[in-house]
């Protein structure tokens, strides 16, 4: 009776139910294909946050489709390949690698291109370590593993690479299955950029497995509405008037002096001696026939000059 019930049971249950297993079971599909189409990373969207009108300005491929990102990777691929090497049925493992310490704008817009420079890729992103950094002069604000933590969660990188040289070599290439390696255009040409690494990218593009991304522009417009020559409007002016008087009067009401704050303790000794002069000169037009004051400042006295080395001037 118990077998009978049972029976019964799975009598009702759908075709739709055993969906699931039917992936693996039926048609000449084998199991191990199953599995690797599960395990397989999911084409991206490309859904994503819509960046700010500012970044628009300021970051110049910040609004590069995947589209536009795909159609100039292709151009690049058929100037290098007879045909390219376009198949949208497939995933491509494409690998950046750099110091990401900190992790900058330039950086996640390499990334982004990297990641959407074709329909299905698995991005791996390689990190050097401390002691690579030390070595070749490449400072950076964090350490290894905080580097390689932040990376994780960038929506671009599919999986962080902790251990890998500074040098690319085509042994470590074939160990990561490496299909391309993304590089931002200039880098050949780019004095920040070290030449040992310059000899792996070198290497990268003899055997025709690089893709460019485009370099990241970095530009501060003017803000829309900043005018250099605006004045101070006249409230700001009044506010700020009355609020000295206030302090002026706070200091008088507890015996305290006058503040000197915004005023010149004394003119300058140029401006002093011009004004001595000025006054002098006024004072001899005005007194013609008045014998001038014996000053050392008097505008008409002649200079005097010690002719004969007796120490005195005649």
């Amino acid at each position: 009776m118990a077998m009978r019930r049972s029976l019964d049971a799975l009598s009702v249950l759908s075709t739709d139910d055993l969906a699931d297993y039917d992936v693996i079971s039926d048609g000449p599909r084998s199991l191990e294909s199953s599995i690797a189409d599960l395990g397989a990373p999911p084409r991206f969207a490309g859904g994503e946050p819509a960046p700010l009108p500012s970044a628009r300005e300021k970051f110049d491929t910040v609004a590069l489709t995947a589209e536009e990102i795909q159609a100039y990777v292709q151009r690049s691929l058929n100037a290098s390949l007879a045909g390219g090497r376009r198949d949208d049925s497939r995933t491509w493992r494409v690998y950046v690698d750099g110091v990401f310490g900190p992790l900058s704008p330039r950086d996640v817009l390499q990334l982004r291109q990297a990641k959407l420079s074709f329909p299905s890729v698995h991005l791996l992103v390689g990190v050097f370590s401390d002691e690579l950094c030390d070595e070749h002069s490449a400072p950076t604000a964090l350490a290894h593993e905080d580097r390689c933590e932040v990376l994780r969660h960038c929506r671009w990188v599919d999986e962080v690479v902790p251990d890998v040289p500074w040098t690319l070599h085509e042994r470590f290439l074939r160990a990561r299955q490496i299909d391309f390696v993304a590089i931002d255009e200039g880098t050949s040409i780019d004095p920040d950029c070290d030449r040992d690494r310059l000899k792996g990218y070198d290497l990268v593009k003899g055997l025709r497995k690089s893709i460019p991304t485009r370099r990241t522009n970095m530009s501060t417009p003017m803000p829309r509405h900043h005018n250099p020559f605006r004045q101070t409007p006249p409230s700001q002016v009044a506010e700020g008037t009355r609020e000295q008087e206030g302090n002026e009067k706070e200091r008088e009401r507890d015996g305290l002096p006058p503040s000197a704050r915004g005023t010149i303790k004394g003119p300058p000794i140029g401006l002093k001696e011009e004004s001595e002069l000025r006054a002098g000169l006024n004072e001899a037009l005005e007194n013609p026939f008045e014998e001038p004051k014996d000053t050392d400042t008097t505008p008409f006295e002649e200079p005097r000059v010690d002719e004969f080395g007796t120490g005195h001037g005649v």
